[in-house]
């Protein structure tokens, strides 16, 4: 079964320029001598033929295991790096020094599991650094030496206290915090001692945390431009207590309260696969963060994991569904198998309330809810558990 809910982004460029070094064609020319982009090649190596002028590369989904301080050519004018999902485990001592004048880093989602304590430190001009969904349990990665740093984003990993290391308070020009979608549930006065003392207008994200408590004083004298403090876990008590607690705070800018982008994933969460997975009989749930393979491709994971793999398909329909390609592509791919093997196979929830006009848009739904008997959520107990015992029914029906 699958629940269609994700949601990823894709990144289209112009090709114009192939860059070869004489085993096939590696890296696409942007901007001859200055950028380039060798994105999705499946490459182990950065190529030696890219010229020492280039000043911004993407290197993004290919394969580079392990960083080690000769996996890169010398190219001290390179400012961008963008190194993206390359399946990077570890990162070794010294691994920038060939690319020391790096203002922007990024190394989002990949699964690391060893930072040298001396990885950063050629990056004296850093400004930039970028480690979301890195498997980071806390923020005491070595950077003491990355002293010209204006951003930190490090969301969506399993950092559980917002506190800085205390050399951080001597980083001048920073500015931006981005800790979304970690595993932040408290906030004390200590975790903000550093922030107090950095004392300038900084942007502070903490959306899609599960925050339950911020102790009283905790953001007073702090002057921040910004503060996100969304999220879907936040009751409307907690939300009172957070502000609350917020008392003393500068802040030009304040976004508080629920995350709603999201409500249909914490749906699925905590109401769907905690009724279905956790009830008699379990029914296994296919969910594209904890199931779908990794290094495989969504489109090919969605098919195979997720279309093919299942016996029946739910389709949660939400306005973020509406608004999703990946969630549209899911479905056009279920109403192909439903119409090949003539087995109807799929379930539709409806989470919340969509204009009919906006189902038109989606290929084939507004078809499908005029035909086909479905399912609506409701928050009435009774009718809740009406809901529970007909979707069961409606997956166990062969």
């Amino acid at each position: 079964m699958i629940v269609s809910f994700g949601e990823w982004t894709i990144f289209l460029g112009l090709i114009l320029i192939l860059v070869s070094s004489g085993q096939g064609q590696e890296c696409t020319t942007i901007i001859k001598n200055m950028e380039y982009s060798c994105s999705g090649r499946n490459l182990t190596h950065i190529p030696r033929s890219l010229p020492f002028t280039v000043m911004s590369l993407d290197f993004s989904f290919n394969f580079l295991i392990s960083l080690h301080k000769c996996v890169f050519p010398v190219l001290f004018n390179l400012l961008f790096l963008d190194l993206t999902r390359c399946h990077i485990e570890q990162i070794e001592n010294d691994t920038f020094y060939n690319v020391k004048n790096l203002t922007t880093l990024i190394l989002t989602g990949n699964p690391i599991t060893y930072f040298g304590p001396g990885c950063l430190n050629s990056l004296h001009n850093l400004q930039r650094l970028v480690l979301v969904d890195v498997g980071l349990s806390s923020l005491q990665p070595k950077m003491n030496n990355l002293t010209k740093l204006q951003e930190l984003r490090v969301g969506t990993n399993n950092i559980q206290s917002m506190s800085l290391p205390p050399f951080m308070s001597s980083f001048k020009d920073f500015n931006l915090l981005d800790l979304h979608a970690n595993n932040i549930s408290i906030i004390t006065t200590d975790d903000t001692v550093v922030m107090r003392e950095i004392s300038r207008n900084m942007t502070l994200i903490l959306s899609r945390n599960p925050l339950l408590y911020i102790e009283p004083g905790a953001f007073k004298d702090i002057y921040l431009k910004e503060l996100h403090i969304q999220s879907a876990f936040v009751s409307v008590n907690a939300q009172a207590k957070c502000l609350e607690a917020l008392t003393g705070l500068n802040v030009d800018k304040l976004f508080i309260g629920s995350y709603r982008m999201r409500y249909d994933e914490v749906w699925v969460m905590n109401e769907l696969m905690e009724n279905l997975e956790n009830g008699v009989p379990p029914i296994q749930l296919c969910l594209h963060m904890r199931d779908f393979q990794a290094g495989k491709s969504i489109a090919s994971n969605i098919i195979d994991e997720g279309i093919m793999g299942s016996r029946k398909i739910i389709v949660v329909v939400s306005q973020h569904f509406i608004d999703s390609a990946w969630c549209r592509f899911e479905f056009e791919l279920a109403q192909s198998r439903f119409m090949m093997e003539r087995n109807a196979n799929i379930i539709i929830i409806i989470l919340e309330d969509v204009e009919e006009r906006k189902t038109k848009n989606v290929l084939g739904l507004h078809k499908h809810l005029k035909k086909n008997t479905y399912l609506k959520w409701s928050r009435d107990p009774l009718s809740n558990i009406r809901f529970w015992i007909r979707l069961k029914k409606a997956i166990l029906d062969y």
